[in-house]
């Protein structure tokens, strides 16, 4: 299953806050978001939370990258 249009519409805010917040740039948050959520789809049978889990995933993915960037 490929990541439908109107999950990513509906996720943007979080997107935009998301990279404010991490000082990250929006672009890199989608393109990991985007690998998140097709890899949860991929393995999902009930698709409800996917958008969730993928943006939990992305933020501790950028978090850990950023922490990792700094040492």
């Amino acid at each position: 299953m490929k990541e439908s249009v109107s999950s990513l519409e509906n996720d943007a805010r979080a997107i935009q806050a998301l990279s404010e917040k991490l000082q990250v740039p929006e672009r890199k948050v989608i393109e990991v978001y985007r690998t998140e959520f097709n890899r949860l789809a991929a393995q999902s049978r009930i698709e409800t939370f996917l958008g969730v889990l993928a943006m939990r995933n992305t933020k501790s993915i950028l978090r850990n990258s950023s922490a990792s960037d700094t040492r």
